[in-house]
C-alpha cells in the first residue's frame, strides 16, 4: 500500500510556498490519517499559519469543507491577513532557505537524513529539501 503524503513544500497557491501541501496536511489529519501528529503547532506549518494569522482549527475546518484548493485560497484570502507579493515572496525564501542553525538543529537535521536513507549527502541542506528527499521527490 502506498503511503499518503502530502504535497511538496515547494509548491505553491496564491504565491504562498507550502500552503498546498498544508491543505493535503489538515485534510489527511481530518480523516485520522496523521497518525496522531499535530501539524498545527509545529515546524512550516505552524510558521505558514502564523504569517497568515488564521486559528488553526478554523483553517482545518475550511480545508475540510471547501471542494477544492481554490475555494480554501479564497478562504485564506478573506480572513487570513492581506500581504503584499513582495512581503509573500520574501516570506517563501525565508522558508525555503532555512537549515539547521545550530550544532543541536543540525544533529537532529543529520539524525532524520540518516533515517530517511540519506546519510552522508551533502547536497541536502534545508528542511524542504530534507522533506523532498524523505517523501522521494528528492533522488
Amino acid at each position: 500500500m502506498q503511503k499518503l503524503r502530502p504535497r511538496s513544500p515547494y509548491e505553491r497557491l496564491g504565491g504562498y510556498v507550502h500552503l498546498p501541501r498544508l491543505i493535503d496536511k489538515a485534510r489527511l489529519h481530518r480523516k485520522g490519517l496523521l497518525n496522531g501528529y499535530n501539524y498545527k503547532t509545529v515546524g512550516f506549518d505552524k510558521h505558514l499559519l502564523a504569517f497568515l494569522k488564521l486559528n488553526p482549527d478554523a483553517f482545518e475546518e475550511a480545508a475540510h469543507h471547501l471542494d477544492d484548493d481554490h475555494a480554501v485560497l479564497t478562504w485564506v484570502q478573506e480572513c487570513g491577513v492581506k500581504h503584499s507579493p513582495e512581503t509573500i515572496e520574501q516570506w517563501n525564501e525565508a522558508m525555503i532557505s532555512r537549515h539547521p542553525d545550530t550544532a543541536a538543529k543540525k544533529a537532529r537535521f543529520l539524525h532524520f537524513l540518516k533515517e530517511a536513507g540519506g546519510e552522508g549527502r551533502t547536497d541536502i541542506r534545508t528542511y524542504f529539501d530534507l522533506i523532498e528527499f524523505d517523501e522521494g521527490r528528492l533522488k
